[in-house]
């Protein structure tokens, strides 16, 4: 994920990058033969004395996430951090506080909030089109992920639903039941079914794995006036009308159901949210914050995912723990 930032950091105007940390040499060497004149470093501390740096991308295992970020922001930078935030709430906490008490921007990377799906949808249920969410069911389904530090699809990949159920909600998980299985992987789960219910009454459904030979990214909200679709792939944005009129042909009726409204794609401009993440992070740094997706809204997502996986363990309801440990 790392070489990811960095290539879309090098491409952005009025951007400069300072150079790269990673401890790993064929990693080091690799980024300088991919870009030649790059500065790359093997230690954090060894890039911090060297560089005046603005703000850093924290792109670590999770473990290491708390660590780096504390040392980026007692050197007074800024610091856009990957989900999932931190190992526990406590260290996200931590970080918050951390950033809070120098002023400085703690942003946290979930960048289907920039799919511009996501953003036209957003801005679809805020004017109401339709009306109260009753649902919203995400999958995101995958084969088994070729990378090291994993620690579960709840930590991995769910949260990234469950910032943008809050995001479109616009409203707190209030309590989770989930099912995980481990069917191929070592020490976490690779499955999940879980059903999040939030403080306005709307229920998530999460199905989340790595034994899909297919990759699967989707989201449908279901709402009084309608239903969206998204397919965060192809950042289509598709709108099914709550049926407005009678199917008369009673073997149609009998399939497609007793009517329909109309259906509607809508023209987006497709973007790669990576840059619209990087993009929006730079405004909040120039004006002094708020990010789009805060230290906090991290936390929200993290502690959820946490949840889910106690939930599965435990095959009881399970209240997420930031709801305790901040005011929301």
């Amino acid at each position: 994920m790392g070489s990811h930032h960095l290539r879309v950091l090098l491409g952005l105007e009025g951007v400069e990058v300072a150079g790269v940390v990673d401890p790993d040499p064929g990693r080091r060497a690799s980024a300088l033969r991919a870009w030649p004149g790059l500065r790359a470093y093997e230690q954090l501390d060894e890039a911090l004395a060297a560089e005046a740096l603005d703000f850093a991308a924290i792109v670590v295992p999770i473990d290491q996430l708390p660590v780096c970020a504390h040392e980026v922001l007692a050197a007074g930078v800024h610091v856009l951090v990957e989900k999932p935030t931190a190992p526990t709430e406590q260290d996200a906490l931590a970080m918050i506080a951390d950033a809070d008490a120098r002023g400085l921007v703690l942003a946290v990377g979930h960048v289907e909030r920039c799919n511009p799906a996501v953003i036209a949808l957003k801005r679809r249920l805020d004017e109401g089109q339709i009306g109260q969410i009753y649902q919203m069911h995400a999958r995101r389904l995958s084969p088994f992920p070729d990378r090291d530090s994993v620690r579960g699809v709840a930590l991995d990949l769910a949260t990234h639903d469950i910032d943008v159920m809050r995001y479109l909600s616009g409203s707190e998980v209030k309590r989770v039941f989930a099912e995980t299985s481990q069917r191929h992987s070592e020490g976490a789960e690779d499955l999940l079914c879980a059903t999040l219910r939030f403080e306005n009454d709307a229920n998530g459904l999460l199905e989340v794995n790595w034994v899909t030979p297919t990759k699967v990214r989707e989201l449908t909200v279901t709402g009084e006036r309608g239903m969206f679709h998204v397919d965060y792939l192809t950042q289509n944005l598709f709108f099914y009308e709550h049926p407005v009129a009678a199917t008369d042909w009673e073997a149609l009726a009998g399939m497609r159901g007793p009517g329909e409204g109309d259906m509607v794609r809508y023209a987006l401009e497709r973007r790669e949210p990576l840059r619209v993440e990087w993009e929006l992070f730079l405004e909040a740094v120039r004006r002094g914050g708020p990010a789009l997706v805060s230290g906090h809204d991290g936390l929200a997502a993290l502690s959820t995912a946490r949840a889910i996986q106690e939930a599965g363990r435990t095959h009881q309801v399970v209240v997420p723990a930031y709801r305790s440990l901040v005011a929301v």
